[in-house]
């Protein structure tokens, strides 16, 4: 009986892929790149009060827009986007440089208060210094000024303070009543939206529509 010479061969060959199936040099794999996690150094900073009411925004936006859709629903609908509190879209940084903020009120303590008002804009001014953003309002009775802070991908948390009179604004924190709170997302392109929730009960909220100023019509940063 004559052995079939082939046999081993065959052997040999199945023996040898599957030595190479079974190395993990050749086994297919995928790379996964995980996106950083941003340093939410906000976390850190901000006062306990100011981080309760900023849990509340949800809340504020749902009882502002409430209280100014009986009479200005008209109005409120012309604002568009800058009004729609689910409005947030990527890339939220704004560049250096100067900007229009035109200001809308929500919301207010009594009847005699309108729930919708808006003012002309002025002259607000965002630094650039090593990795941080500064934002400062330089002109109008209401100037806040301070610092933002990368949240997530859409949004940032400005921590800052109000200026009195021709007084430069204090340190965040460092006045209680004199803090300024607020989020800012990008609502469309070159169209920027601040969120603050006012300490002063002018409003339940104050809403800036940040615009870019012409390079011809920039104030300088100090100004």
């Amino acid at each position: 009986m004559r052995r079939d010479a082939r046999l081993p061969i065959a052997l040999l060959l199945a023996a040898a892929l599957g030595g190479c199936a079974a190395t993990p040099a050749h086994r297919p794999s995928a790379i996964v790149e995980v996106p950083a996690v941003p340093d939410k150094q906000w976390q850190r900073l901000i006062v306990a009060e100011d981080s309760d009411r900023l849990a509340t925004f949800g809340t504020l936006w749902s009882t502002a827009l409430a209280a100014a859709t009986p009479r200005f629903a008209a109005a409120l609908a012309r604002e568009g986007a800058l009004l729609d509190p689910a409005r947030a879209l990527g890339h939220p940084a704004l560049p250096p440089g100067s900007y229009r903020c035109r200001v809308v009120k929500l919301g207010g303590e009594g009847r005699r208060v309108p729930a919708y008002r808006t003012f002309p804009a002025t002259f607000c001014y965002i630094g650039g210094e090593g990795t941080g953003q500064s934002f400062t309002k330089q002109t109008g009775t209401e100037r806040p000024s301070g610092w933002l802070y990368p949240d997530d991908d859409t949004r940032f948390i400005f921590l800052g303070a109000y200026a009195e009179g021709n007084a430069k604004a204090p340190i965040y924190g460092a006045e209680r009543g004199r803090s300024a709170l607020g989020v800012v997302v990008r609502i469309a392109p070159f169209r920027w939206r601040l969120t603050l929730a006012p300490v002063d009960r002018s409003a339940l909220l104050t809403v800036y529509e940040i615009t870019p100023v012409p390079a011809e019509q920039q104030l300088a940063e100090h100004e």
